[in-house]
């Protein structure tokens, strides 16, 4: 990469806006060019300048994980958003807030709980608003919803509860993820059959709900089914863990970080100012980052603020020289920085502020 790093500070993110634009493009391609085939989750990049490259692009409808992303893809004035956590606690306050306050905007969001349905239909009453749910389905991530099998009762007691109403089916399989495509067609074959049956049961009596499913590996199946609305997150940014699950020349990597030599500690390492606060650290340290301009470094170990890298021979290499890598998990190393690095033409031309790293904006 051959970038004027004068302005650029490290340990930094990088973003390239063309790529990113590309990468939409891409995704939007695979639906045949309907937006309306599609619900980004925006839990990647967190930004308004991404929200407003999709909206530019014709997207209306988005996914996230806060209110707070919420919030943000309400400045926006995103027509239709869904939270895809089932809130709680002061979390439906917060929600029927964000109803109240940007209206501009159809808000939704996920139950698979009758008594936490209950809990955001008394809200929502109380303030005089009511909210469309999707009902959240587990087919086999065993992390949130309801099975699919059991699913017909729960939708017809929130059904009869004031101040909701159901306007889709929820199912994300963030554990489908087979590096042969093949595979993965199968994989998600197997685990949507219980969920076509309840879409066949119910469908006399909801005609209309939107089947909301999939993340980014995924999108490659569920893409071929128009019934389906596909929310991939990571495409716009990509990152080395999904790199394997996607033909070549298709999505673009997009951000990069950079950071810069701070020390020479023995001939065969440098030290770089990238700790664990810099990239996500939820991986082992073999599967953090890959290099692009050194594809033979290794990290070895990392502190708060430190990486150890394994080099050859470390006297090839000046203290404050920079090097590029490609995050493993692009989604919470986001989290961890307070904006974007934006580069055009190879040139340092501002910051993108991740906005929604915080719980909190205004409401």
């Amino acid at each position: 990469m051959s970038i004027d790093c004068t302005e650029i500070q490290s340990p930094g993110l990088l973003v390239f806006p063309e790529k990113v634009k590309q990468n939409i493009a891409y995704v939007l391609s695979l639906v045949d060019g309907d937006p309306n085939r599609l619900r980004p989750h925006i839990k990647t990049h967190k930004t308004k300048e991404v929200n407003d490259l999709l909206l530019e692009a014709g997207i209306t409808k988005f996914k996230c994980a806060t209110i707070a992303e919420a919030e943000l893809l309400a400045l926006s004035q995103a027509p239709s958003i869904l939270l895809s956590m089932q809130p709680t606690g002061p979390n439906i306050v917060r929600l029927a807030n964000l109803v109240q306050a940007y209206p501009q905007s159809q808000f939704a969001c996920l139950v698979d709980d009758l008594h936490a349905a209950q809990a955001i239909s008394q809200i929502f009453q109380d303030n005089a608003h009511s909210i469309d749910v999707f009902i959240d389905l587990n087919v086999g991530m065993n992390r949130t919803g309801i099975i699919p099998g059991q699913a017909a009762s729960l939708i017809h007691q929130i059904k009869s509860l004031p101040a909701l109403k159901i306007s889709g089916l929820h199912a994300y399989d963030g554990h489908i993820r087979d590096v042969n495509l093949e595979d993965r067609k199968v994989h998600v074959q197997r685990d949507f059959i219980e969920f076509e049956a309840l879409v066949q049961s119910i469908s006399s009596e909801f005609p209309d709900l939107e089947l909301c499913v999939g993340g980014t590996p995924s999108f490659l199946v569920h893409h071929q089914n128009p019934a389906y609305v596909c929310s991939p997150g990571t495409f716009v940014f990509f990152d080395a863990g999904y790199s394997s699950l996607y033909p070549e020349n298709s999505l673009e990597q997009a951000l990069y970080i950079i950071s810069r030599i701070v020390s020479k500690p023995s001939k065969t390492s440098i030290c770089l100012d990238l700790g664990h606060k810099s990239v996500a650290a939820e991986n082992s340290i073999e599967n953090r980052v890959r290099f692009v301009d050194y594809p033979e470094f290794k990290l070895m170990s990392q502190s708060e603020e430190h990486g150890i890298v394994e080099v050859p021979d470390s006297e090839s290499f000046e203290i404050g020289q920079e090097f590029y890598m490609i995050p493993y998990h692009v989604c919470p190393t986001v989290a961890l920085h307070a904006n974007l690095q934006v580069i055009e033409d190879d040139i340092f031309t501002g910051i993108w502020e991740v906005k929604a790293r915080n719980r909190k904006i205004n409401i």
